[in-house]
This record gives C-alpha cells, structure tokens and sequence, in this order.
C-alpha cells in the first residue's frame, strides 16, 4: 500500500525484521563471516535496505540488529530472514513486520577524491 499523492507521506513498502539475541548470542562469532556475506548477497541483489545491530551505551553490540528488506511479500521477507546464518543457527531469533516509510529526511555526500561518504 503507497501513501496518496499529496498526502504529506512517501509511502514506500517494507519489511523491519528485528533479531534478538538467544542464550547462544555470545557464541555468533562463528557464524559472522557467514551472516555478512549473507548481508552482501542481500545488498547485491537489491533486497537489503537498511541494517545493523543494537548496541549498548558503550556502542558494543547487544547481539541483536534490525534489518529494513524489501520483499514482494511477507513469506518472502520471513524465508530471507530466516536465511540469516545468526538466525538458522540460534543465535537470534527474528520477528519480521511489514512497514510503510511515510516520513523523515536524510543527507548523504559522496566524494569521489577521498572515496567516502557521509550520512548524516
């Protein structure tokens, strides 16, 4: 469902998954290298929005991480959810809702000299 022309809102579909740490989220060191190339395979194929993990206040991640998918359907964003090799394996376990993005605002610059970007 999209927002109406006009109406104060962006209106684009998708899916939030919300992974939280298992008894067996001090042990995911094993699986990392697999859980980040299952990130890349996401981004490459278009599928991945947005992700990262939670973090504590001393920036130290809680184990857990919230994934934005685009996804034709809600089948669809739970089996590339449960993908995830942090999730097949135990040490998450996600909760996939659908999602509109209506409303908010970012800035991104890209320098091609210094081969970065800020994000703001």
């Amino acid at each position: 469902m999209t927002a109406a022309p006009g109406s104060g809102r962006l209106g684009l579909p998708f899916f939030i998954v919300i992974a939280e740490p298992t008894e067996r989220a001090a042990d995911r060191s094993a699986a990392t290298a697999a859980h980040l190339d299952w990130l890349a395979r996401l981004e490459a194929d278009g599928s991945l929005f947005l992700a990262g993990p939670f973090i504590g206040e001393d920036g130290i991640s809680t184990g857990g991480g919230l994934f934005v998918l685009r996804a034709a359907s809600q089948a669809e964003a739970e089996a590339l959810a449960a993908a995830d090799p942090y999730n097949a394996l135990g040490y998450r376990t996600a909760v996939v809702r659908r999602w509109r993005l209506d409303q908010g605002a970012f800035s991104l610059s890209v320098s091609l000299t210094r081969s970065g970007a800020d994000f703001r």
